[in-house]
């Protein structure tokens, strides 16, 4: 049967002036279990003399071949060569599998999971497309125009800051990779936390997964982020929380914060994953992605890149960073969800620091693939209490645009930079301080 499934689609082959039949049914010479030595001269022929070889030439090559009528649709064909050249390539797979099963039957499910994946990309099913023609379906793009005009241009979720989304739209709903990208301790994960709270109080349900805080750190942040309760005095049990917000000075005290827990915990929608929830170990790009289907995330913030697994296990770290990269934002494409991704800059940035200069596009550690990969790179870093988020590259939109930004870490307040001087702009704050704690001198580390 097999060996009139080959003979039959090669005859369709010859028929035709081109490979196209192949190509664009995504068929390799490979597949060919029983007509290696046919498919492969014809192919051969073709790449040499830019034509198909006439049938007497071929029969000349191949006596014994069966010159055929075929009345059979390509699509059958196909189909039933791609299903008999998968037939043989499953067989040894589940084989294996079996071995693996009678060690230890989870990790059997992972080792099948990802050489059936493996699999599905080497013999894909489906024809491939045909392309969009952007002339004929101009309609498309006055539709989508209009909708952008509704919303003003804000067609994605609000970032909270609404001079970054000017430059970005907001963060889009698939094929967006965003990397969020500082040197150490310049607060990636405050920042990406913060992008995750804004949606949450938007009605948009978040996944986050942190490489190193416990969800008890993440929590306290979100707190901070969200009702600007004192970092430092959540962490370290004080009796005094910092400002009331709209207040003449009012302190926020333990029951205050015993109040908004109570009003807080009747709700729901953002999910802390941590290596703790996969045994230990970094998870990789598909065990992200089943939580998030799970969850039903809008929005999935990976903090960070360096403390994930790459699932094709990639020895080298460049290798392994770009891989990990491109299935983030092929989750993201495939999901329809916006990605947000800390990613560490390179000893080169942390040169650069004392010229007060933000990591370039280059500097993202180990990969120009991350670079590459990413839809938008926004560079953050710190001076002065001022928070500058450089937009190194935007693949819908504006580059190298600047926004600068009044952070007060320890109350989780952004504001716009006013003034053009950051000097004249921030005035000299005392940070609320729990009881009994003074300013020490230095600078504080909030453990970013």
């Amino acid at each position: 049967m097999a060996n009139m499934i080959e003979q039959s689609l090669l005859c369709k082959v010859l028929d035709a002036p081109d490979l196209e039949i192949l190509h664009s049914n995504g068929v390799i010479e490979e597949m060919f279990l029983t007509c290696k030595d046919e498919i492969h001269f014809i192919i051969e022929h073709y790449n040499s003399y830019k034509q198909m070889p006439d049938k007497l030439t071929f029969l000349g090559r191949f006596k014994d071949f069966q010159m055929l009528e075929v009345t059979e649709s390509t699509d059958y064909l196909v189909y039933k060569l791609k299903e008999a050249y998968t037939y043989t390539k499953l067989v040894p797979l589940i084989e294996d599998t079996a071995k693996v099963v009678k060690e230890d039957s989870i990790k059997a499910i992972q080792y099948l999971k990802e050489e059936i994946e493996k699999l599905e990309k080497s013999v894909p099913v489906s024809r491939n497309k045909d392309g969009y023609d952007i002339i004929s379906n101009a309609g498309d793009r006055l539709t989508e125009y209009k909708k952008r005009c509704e919303v003003k241009g804000l067609i994605g979720i609000p970032t909270g800051i609404p001079k970054l989304d000017e430059i970005t739209n907001g963060w889009l709903w698939g094929e967006d990779l965003v990397v969020l990208t500082g040197r150490t301790n310049v607060g990636k994960t405050w920042i990406g936390e913060y992008f995750a709270t804004v949606a949450w109080n938007m009605g948009y349900k978040i996944l986050m997964y942190s490489g190193e805080m416990s969800t008890a750190m993440v929590g306290f942040r979100f707190d901070t982020l969200n009702k600007h309760f004192s970092n430092m005095g959540l962490l370290n049990g004080s009796g005094t929380l910092g400002k009331k917000p709209d207040t003449d000075g009012a302190k926020y005290l333990q029951e205050d914060y015993e109040k908004y827990i109570t009003q807080l915990q009747q709700k729901s929608g953002f999910i802390v994953v941590t290596p703790d929830d996969f045994e230990g170990r970094k998870p990789n790009v598909d065990e992200i992605k089943s939580l998030a289907i799970k969850h039903g995330a809008d929005m999935i913030v990976i903090d960070q890149l360096s403390l994930m697994s790459d699932k094709r296990r990639a020895d080298i770290p460049r290798i392994a960073y770009n891989n990990i990269s491109e299935d983030l934002f092929l989750m993201s494409k495939e999901l329809k969800k916006p990605v947000l991704l800390m990613a560490q800059a390179n000893r080169e940035a942390v040169k650069n620091r004392k010229k007060g200069e933000s990591p370039e596009l280059h500097d993202l550690a180990e990969s120009d693939g991350v670079g590459q990969n990413a839809t938008r790179v926004l560079s953050l870093s710190v001076i002065d209490g001022t928070l500058k988020i450089s937009v190194k590259k935007n693949r819908y939109g504006i580059n190298n645009k600047e926004v600068l930004m009044i952070w007060e870490v320890n109350t989780g307040y952004l504001k716009p930079l006013l003034s053009e001087n950051p000097e004249e702009s921030t005035e000299d704050k005392k940070d609320d301080k729990p009881d009994g704690e003074q300013d020490k001198g230095g600078e504080k580390d909030y453990g970013f």
